[in-house]
């Protein structure tokens, strides 16, 4: 198939490296990106001849779900399936997977490990969905991680999740899931733990767009990335909230000799470190 063919046949048609977008699309695979249609755009014998089209492509290599959770995020159905309790999307990335991955099996621990949940089901080869009400047991991010690291072992494969917030199931729950998968597409390559929720990657996400347009952060940033080592410095510092103490035993080095390097960090930029705000401002540039 020949995007621009289809491009002509098709205007709203686009390109993306994210399978999920803000409006709901008909989404084709395409040499690893994908393809978006809005739905909006096309009637049901389109939607039915792009579908055959789509499969002949890549047939699918999950199982296929009936789900009324993926009906819904997908936008084939108006409201989220009857729960009063609030809800929560915990979304999954694998990685490392070969042709011997059962899903099926993958599906079922998943289900155990996590259980109860309302569902769970993949939506894209390596992406997979679980839905949960908080009538689940609460666990922290550090207890996910140890759950999701034996499956890691058990199946040779690598997770990356995010931790969505519970919600009302109102009319705003397609929106706010929808909101959560592109901060999460968008995010997951920057994850250093592998594992997060909003907190996590909130600083970077919402002010990424502001700092991009500003003549003023892209100097200092361009300052920073001079020095290698800043960066380290820089992280260490924010991670262990400012104490010198910590930050010097994550580097592996004297506490007089952080205590040098911010000296030289001030004298360069004109910002210190031993600032929380001067520490914010810089962490934001390094993101």
């Amino acid at each position: 198939m020949d995007f621009s063919k289809l491009k002509k046949l098709y205007p709203e048609a686009t390109l993306s490296k994210h399978p999920f977008m803000e409006e709901d699309t008909l989404r084709i695979p395409y040499k690893n990106q994908w393809i978006h249609i809005p739905k909006q755009r096309l009637d049901d014998k389109e939607i039915s001849v792009l579908t055959l089209l789509k499969e002949e492509i890549q047939p699918d290599m999950f199982p296929s779900s009936q789900s009324k959770w993926l009906n819904f995020l997908e936008g084939n159905r108006e409201y989220p399936p009857q729960t009063t309790q609030p809800v929560r999307l915990i979304q999954l990335v694998l990685e490392k997977m070969d042709d011997q991955f059962d899903y099926t099996i993958w599906i079922d621990s998943i289900t155990h490990l996590f259980e109860p949940v309302l569902d769970v089901f993949f939506v894209t080869r390596e992406t997979c969905y679980i839905i949960q009400d908080n009538t689940s047991q609460s666990h922290t991010q550090e207890e996910i991680y140890g759950m999701l690291k034996t499956l890691e072992d058990d199946f040779s494969i690598r997770t990356n999740a995010y931790i969505g917030q519970f919600w009302q199931p109102d009319y705003s729950l397609k929106a706010i899931f929808k909101e959560e998968q592109r901060i999460f597409q968008e995010e997951v390559s920057h994850l250093h733990d592998r594992i997060c929720s909003l907190s996590d990657v909130a600083l970077r996400y919402f002010t990424k767009e502001a700092l991009s347009q500003s003549t003023v952060m892209l100097e200092l940033k361009n300052q920073l990335e001079k020095q290698t080592d800043w960066k380290e410095l820089i992280l260490a510092l924010w991670n262990s909230q400012g104490n010198i103490s910590v930050a010097a035993k994550t580097l592996f080095i004297h506490r007089n000799t952080l205590q040098y390097r911010m000296d030289r960090f001030y004298e360069t930029t004109g910002l210190s470190l031993k600032n929380m705000n001067d520490l914010l401002l810089c962490y934001l540039l390094v993101l």
